[in-house]
């Protein structure tokens, strides 16, 4: 199981967490508030002005189509997030299911 090395706040109201696998989750403030993860031995990186939450619509209560509408909340029907906790995202294989589903059907 990987662990937090680092998070950031965002001004939009993100907060990133980064892990000892390289990979980054990226939420919601209350989000993150629900998960109660222990930060104490995390370092706190300065805040930042422009996430991948809040930039490329990356996170793990975001939906997978990449609208940057909440998980279940969105119009395309999905109900899968962008992003899974502590695993490295793929943004090249997800554009690529992107495109596929709107070029496609």
């Amino acid at each position: 199981m990987a662990y937090v090395t680092d998070y950031q706040k965002c001004k939009c109201g993100a907060v990133t967490l980064f892990f000892d696998n390289g990979a980054d989750t990226s939420m919601y403030q209350e989000t993150f508030d629900k998960m109660n993860i222990d930060l104490s031995e995390a370092n706190e990186m300065p805040q930042s002005y422009c996430c991948n939450h809040c930039v490329n619509r990356w996170g793990i209560d975001l939906c997978e189509c990449g609208s940057g509408e909440r998980v279940g909340e969105c119009e395309c029907g999905s109900h899968k997030p962008m992003q899974q906790f502590g695993e490295k995202f793929d943004s090249f294989r997800r554009v690529l299911e992107n495109f596929s589903r709107v070029a496609y059907g």
